[in-house]
């Protein structure tokens, strides 16, 4: 659902340094908001501080978002807190694939297109 960015209220944070947001708005220019923000039924952030401000910052009037039922305040904090910490980063092997496959999905025109149809299939079946 989408919500106008205006109605949306932002509490006390824990995090309190937003960072470089930089590279989040340029996400957000070109790719669109891949995961929306949280909110209660009362329109109350719950988790997306950095990405309700960087489109905030691209002047989005609306966002989507998704409305998240909470019954404590400890509910709030521990929501805010998993949206923040339950990650898991690439390790270097795998940026280093990440990497390669972007260069080789870069090259056009038809004969790469198949090149790069018969690799990804061995990829899947290899799973190099």
């Amino acid at each position: 659902m989408r919500l106008r960015i205006s109605e949306i209220k932002v509490g006390n944070r824990i995090r309190r340094d937003l960072g470089d947001l930089g590279e989040l708005e340029n996400s957000l220019q070109r790719l669109g908001l891949l995961n929306p923000i949280l909110i209660d039924p009362d329109n109350h952030l719950l988790a997306g501080y950095r990405r309700l401000t960087a489109a905030r910052n691209l002047g989005w009037d609306a966002i989507e978002v998704r409305l998240i039922e909470v019954d404590s305040p400890e509910a709030r904090l521990v929501i805010e807190s998993e949206e923040n910490t339950v990650r898991k980063g690439f390790t270097v092997q795998e940026l280093e694939r990440l990497e390669r496959l972007l260069e080789r999905h870069q090259r056009k025109g038809f004969l790469w297109s198949i090149l790069n149809w018969i690799l990804d299939l061995l990829d899947r079946l290899f799973r190099r």
